[in-house]
């Protein structure tokens, strides 16, 4: 079966993360160290899922942290933690006017807003589904289903690139053409793209 379409994953697929710059953001605001890593990311779980909108998730930070600034000065310092990872950015732009591509990521408000502003590599994907709309999170099996069903793909035809293997057995299981991506093997990707018939790569 030929491929068809492409969903791709955020963190560390088409970003990096780099949390170090958050510690040091919230340094400069007079958050020497988080008080409890396990309680903080409870939270960043909890509003990844849905269940806390902005300002509750705000606040709620600014409660852990004892931070007393500005609500700007925090969601900086949550939101810029990603740099792009360029060689999967030349894909996407191979891929693309080829293949519909497509979005499905664990994540939160906060960063879809500042990764759809930032960088428009984000403006070549024609949909997505992500965990905090959808109250539903990866390896869930719910959230391929929707993906599939909203997307409106046929799943074998599909391609699944994500970093963690996990989400990777739990896309297989839905049917997907699902393959785990690591960053610093670029190549290899490229690799397995084109064993499996895909010409623009």
């Amino acid at each position: 079966m030929k491929v068809a379409a492409f969903i791709f994953d955020i963190g560390n697929v088409l970003v990096h993360f780099r949390p170090g710059q958050a510690e040091a953001a919230l340094a400069r605001l007079g958050v020497s160290a988080v008080p409890d890593q396990g309680v903080l990311r409870d939270l960043g779980l909890r509003y990844e899922r849905g269940a806390l909108d902005r300002v509750g998730f705000l606040s709620a930070l600014r409660d852990i942290l004892g931070h007393a600034g500005p609500d700007e000065d925090l969601t900086r310092a949550w939101q810029e933690i990603f740099e792009p990872n360029r060689p999967m950015w030349r894909l996407v732009e191979a891929l693309h006017g080829h293949y519909p591509l497509y979005l499905l990521s664990n994540t939160n408000c906060l960063h879809h807003e500042y990764l759809t502003r930032e960088y428009g590599v984000f403006e070549k994907f024609a949909g997505g589904v992500f965990s905090y709309r959808a109250k539903l999170m990866k390896p869930e099996p719910e959230i391929f289903t929707l993906a599939i069903r909203q997307f409106g793909v046929e799943a074998g035809a599909t391609v699944y690139l994500d970093d963690l293997p996990a989400n990777v057995e739990a896309a297989r299981a839905a049917g997907l053409r699902a393959f785990q991506y690591h960053p610093d093997a670029h190549a290899d990707c490229l690799a397995t793209l084109c064993a499996h018939g895909v010409q623009c790569v």
